[in-house]
């Protein structure tokens, strides 16, 4: 077994997609007799990336189902003159997935789009911002593959930090990432579909990895799909107008949780107005780290390398911990 050598008391950026998980893991491996080095480690790591992301609730069913406030349903007017029909019945409106955000395995492709649009066209002839959120979910959960140019901005105000990167983004269903950064050069993060792998040279010569189970850490690596699939259940929302990044022209979406504590207080979506896919988003978290990514240019359904998503840590770099196993 390889010794767990604490990250070096120099600066510290803030961590970016893999927060959730780093603290469990530090939680999970130290215990009351580790050496005070380690305990000290341990604490910072769980002061600079918070805690854990709590298990997804279980979807509700039967008489707990409910309880689960429905979309919003707009009636047609009746024409004037007309009286209202009585005998016609209106169908019940079909209920999205409560929670929306189980695991979905990468072979079985991406989680059908299950959420109605609705009624697209306002007065205006734009798509109100309820179908816009829907026909960006569907959208999204089309895409078997994604690859990006990505640039990432991370304010921590409680570190008075702030850290910023880019480079290449790769993603195949919900479980299958990687994060390529031109800058800081060599970091990298990847999920294979077991495991998530954090490797931050520019901080610390040390990988970091944690299993992928329950459902626990998908939201964390997926965190787009994971704000597209509960933004018309668990939020509410505010169309912002229209704006552009690269060149392309989006609708802005602000989105605030209908329920406290959550761990996304705000939300801010770019959707673009042609094909529906996000452009750009941002999130502040409970700990109030506002983080930024832009998605340009995008390549929908790119032809991406199996081997893209297989990581090996570097030979002589210490992993902690050593024990997890990544089948």
């Amino acid at each position: 077994m390889r010794s767990f050598r604490p990250p070096p008391s120099g600066p510290r950026g803030s961590g970016f997609l893999a927060a959730g998980f780093l603290a469990s893991a530090f939680a999970l491996a130290c215990s009351d007799a580790d050496s005070a080095e380690v305990a000290e480690a341990r604490a910072r790591i769980e002061a600079e990336f918070g805690p854990r992301d709590a298990p997804a609730r279980p979807a509700a069913t039967g008489d707990a189902a409910a309880g689960q406030s429905e979309p919003r349903v707009e009636e047609p007017e009746e024409a004037d003159g007309a009286a209202p029909s009585e005998d016609v019945p209106v169908p019940a409106p079909e209920l999205p997935d409560p929670e929306g955000t189980g695991p979905v395995d990468v072979d079985d492709g991406p989680a059908p789009a299950d959420d109605d649009p609705g009624p697209v066209d306002d007065e205006s002839g734009q798509v109100g911002v309820d179908s816009l959120l829907a026909l960006a979910n569907s959208a999204y959960a089309s895409l078997d593959r994604l690859k990006a140019a990505f640039a990432q901005r991370i304010e921590n105000p409680l570190l008075g930090r702030t850290r910023e990167g880019r480079g290449t983004w790769y993603q195949a269903g919900r479980n299958r990432f990687r994060m390529d950064f031109d800058e800081p050069a060599g970091d990298i993060y990847v999920a294979d579909g077991s495991c998530l792998w954090l490797y931050e040279p520019s901080l610390h010569d040390q990988v970091m990895v944690s299993p992928l189970e329950d459902g626990v850490e998908i939201g964390t690596v997926d965190i787009l799909g994971r704000l597209l699939s509960q933004a018309r259940t668990t939020y509410d929302a505010v169309d912002e107008g229209t704006g552009e990044i690269d060149g392309v022209e989006t609708r802005i979406v602000s989105l605030t949780p209908r329920e406290l504590p959550a761990r996304y207080v705000e939300v801010r979506l770019w959707i673009g107005v042609s094909d529906r896919y996000v452009r750009r988003f941002r999130i502040r978290e409970e700990n109030q780290t506002l983080r930024t990514v832009t998605l340009t240019p995008l390549e929908p359904q790119a032809r991406i390398d199996p081997g893209v998503f297989e990581y090996a840590p570097p030979e002589g770099v210490p992993v902690f911990p050593d024990d997890v196993r990544c089948d």
